[in-house]
């Protein structure tokens, strides 16, 4: 075995140990798919459930809780060195990939792995990030990143903010310890960026929120404008 076909092995086994879609490993290592299924069932002990290769753009997030899920990720991805992958250096394609993996394993080791994107899922936001398909603006209300995409559903302001302010979510604020209503991963993220309660939460938004011009202001601008 050369140690390109070593290195290409590692990088599947790296990606089937966090069950990620065979037509994903396939696209990144060209290993043959009856290979990879026999991978994966040697590595988890049951058959990998068959697919396409995902659609880009946003498409795989279809609530908000996933979109929130996402904009932890692309924050975390970026600073796992993601934005070096996108500024096309040389080698890439596999630093991006090591990236989302890094970015992934933060995730679950944050939120959990019911709470947290599976690594399909990170895997097309970080190729949605690199192409150009998705992005981060910050919330000018509570000044937290959030991802958008050509193709997502919530594209229309912060999930982070619509959840915090949701019915189900301020009920669960008001809720106090011992009590049989558990915080919603939502309210977990939001007490992990250390938001204020909600009476405090709309005084911050009065101070967040610029003042009046002519015409509507937006209610974010692009990260890094």
């Amino acid at each position: 075995m050369t140690l390109e076909q070593h290195a290409r092995t590692r990088l599947a086994i790296e990606l089937i140990a966090r069950r990620t879609r065979i037509s994903i490993v396939h696209h990144e290592t060209s290993l043959s798919p009856p290979m990879l299924r026999a991978l994966y069932r040697e590595y988890h002990g049951f058959s990998a459930h068959s697919g396409q290769l995902p659609r880009l753009g946003g498409a795989m997030i279809s609530t908000r809780r996933q979109q929130v899920q996402a904009s932890l990720f692309a924050v975390t991805y970026l600073r796992c060195g993601g934005q070096r992958s996108i500024q096309q250096l040389p080698g890439y394609r596999t630093r991006s990939l090591y990236a989302a993996i890094e970015a992934h394993d933060h995730g679950q080791s944050l939120l959990g792995p019911a709470h947290s994107l599976d690594m399909t899922r990170c895997w097309v936001v970080s190729c949605d990030l690199q192409v150009g398909a998705a992005r981060l603006i910050s919330c000018l209300r509570c000044e937290v990143p959030y991802l958008i995409a050509d193709q997502l559903r919530f594209n229309d302001g912060c999930p982070l903010c619509a959840l915090y302010r949701s019915p189900r979510s301020t009920k669960t604020l008001s809720v106090g310890a011992g009590t049989e209503d558990p915080a919603t991963p939502e309210v977990m993220v939001a007490r992990s960026l250390l938001l204020p309660d909600e009476r405090g939460f709309e005084r911050w938004q009065g101070r967040l929120r610029p003042p009046p011009t002519r015409g509507r202001s937006p209610d974010h601008v692009a990260v890094g404008a």
